[in-house]
């Protein structure tokens, strides 16, 4: 018999995690902010060039103006925080919720932006487009910010799917032969 002894290396375990930058663009946050921006950057910028090709004037009402003024304002100023406090939750992950909040701030100012120049262009056409996008505006801008409304929801909606998957249902029924 051999007494054979065998030389156990002992190397380290390496655990390699995905980089800052990863991490940072795989939040569904940031998605939804670069996204929405882009739409919203998209759209009002084919409202004004229709306006500018149209020779469509900016209605000059007074509070339609003023409230023009003052989303352009709240967009741009909360567009750029938000861009910064996105790089700066590079690093700092808990800048990630700021940068959500300015974000969805002016994502709002924005499509006020949008309604006002829709406005300008026809009444008609802002209220036709303006009432159901106020449904994705409740959904996708509110909501978020009372999870509390939605727990009560999500319930009344399990339920209502469990009703229906059981009224659904194939009936068994017994034959007897």
């Amino acid at each position: 018999m051999t007494n054979d002894t065998t030389i156990v290396h002992e190397s380290p375990i390496v655990h390699e995690s995905p980089s800052l930058l990863r991490a940072w663009w795989m939040n569904k946050n940031l998605r939804y902010d670069v996204a929405m921006s882009s739409i919203i950057i998209i759209i009002n910028i084919a409202a004004i060039v229709y306006m500018i090709t149209h020779k469509i004037p900016l209605n000059k009402a007074d509070p339609v103006l003023a409230i023009l003024v003052i989303s352009t304002a709240l967009y741009v100023v909360t567009g750029i925080i938000s861009c910064i406090s996105w790089v700066m939750a590079i690093e700092n992950v808990r800048l990630a919720s700021e940068a959500y909040v300015f974000g969805r701030i002016g994502h709002t100012s924005g499509f006020v932006i949008f309604l006002d120049l829709l406005y300008s262009i026809s009444p008609h056409l802002a209220l036709h487009f303006g009432l159901p996008c106020l449904l994705w505006f409740v959904a996708a801008m509110i909501a978020p910010c009372c999870p509390y409304l939605w727990k009560g929801l999500c319930k009344r909606v399990q339920e209502l799917r469990d009703w229906w998957k059981f009224v659904n249902r194939p009936q068994s029924s017994v034959v007897i032969v």
